[in-house]
């Protein structure tokens, strides 16, 4: 009976046959090789699942898995959460046109070995767009939130790379993580949304040096940004009061306390969807 690997990477894919192999390629040529790599293909209608196949025939490591029926992109996602922890002691996902650093896997796994306290390990993304790129890191005010909370001081926002939704978990997130998957009602903004637990919670650990590398243009904010007042209201203040609702987790503090971490979820809110109400809001 084959052992159980480390690391389980699960791809989910739908008409990705442009971007699939490159992205493939990546994860096959990590410095970390015990890992089990799984295509996720959701219906596609261009040859997708024949890139798949192929692939897979190439690296025993790579399986294909395909959906009965195409479902939406957030479910997919979802499953490729409870695929991934199944099958691995940690896992992450992979968008299709995604890459990431030679050592990502090895580095953020040894991350989470050296600290079993914390659920997921991140590190920096860089954002690859058509003539350049660019690096997000989180802002350090995000680390140790838990003991700034309870002394009162909470950072005006919440910065940290939405792509975090695409590093490394240990299997036993999964409840964590789809607990809040759905809450938004919308696909937009909903990667920052789930892992904002994990950051508020300080169960994430950091590690500087490998990146994950975020393919931008996808179109997903014309797709699924609100576009009337009401609409941008409406999620503006669903982001908000679930996050919000995090104190609920945290320790006991003040009024002036709450306030502020009223402040700083509205403030990430914003942020994150990038929606301005008005011009000062």
């Amino acid at each position: 009976m084959a052992s159980r690997p480390k690391i389980a990477v699960v791809v989910p894919v739908y008409n990705g046959a442009k971007t699939l192999r490159s992205s493939l390629e990546c994860i096959a040529n990590q410095t970390f090789v015990d890992f089990k790599a799984i295509i996720l293909e959701n219906g596609s209608t261009d040859n997708t699942a024949e890139i798949a196949k192929a692939f897979c025939g190439t690296d025993s490591r790579f399986s294909l898995v395909t959906n009965e029926k195409h479902v939406s992109g957030p479910e997919n996602l979802a499953r490729g959460v409870r695929l991934g922890a199944a099958e691995g002691e940690y896992f992450c996902l992979r968008a299709c046109d995604d890459h990431s650093s030679l050592d990502f896997l090895e580095k953020l796994v040894q991350a989470l070995e050296s600290d079993p306290t914390r659920m997921v390990a991140t590190c920096a993304t860089r954002l690859v767009g058509p003539n350049r790129s660019r690096i997000k890191r989180p802002d350090k005010s995000i680390f140790g939130f838990v003991d700034g909370y309870v002394r009162g001081s909470v950072p005006r926002n919440l910065t940290f790379p939405a792509e975090w939704i695409y590093n490394l978990y240990r299997s036993s997130a999964k409840e964590m993580l789809l607990s809040r998957w759905f809450e938004l009602g919308n696909p937009w903004c909903f990667a920052s949304y789930v892992v904002s637990e994990f950051v508020v919670r300080d169960l994430v650990i950091y590690v500087d040096g490998p990146t994950y590398d975020f393919t931008e243009g996808s179109g997903s904010e014309q797709r699924y940004g609100a576009k009337s007042f009401q609409e941008r209201l409406s999620q503006r203040l669903k982001y908000t009061i679930g996050c919000y609702r995090l104190r609920e987790k945290l320790p006991p503090v003040s009024l002036l306390t709450r306030l502020r971490f009223f402040r700083m979820c509205w403030n990430d809110a914003r942020r994150k969807t990038r929606y301005k109400l008005f011009w000062i809001l």
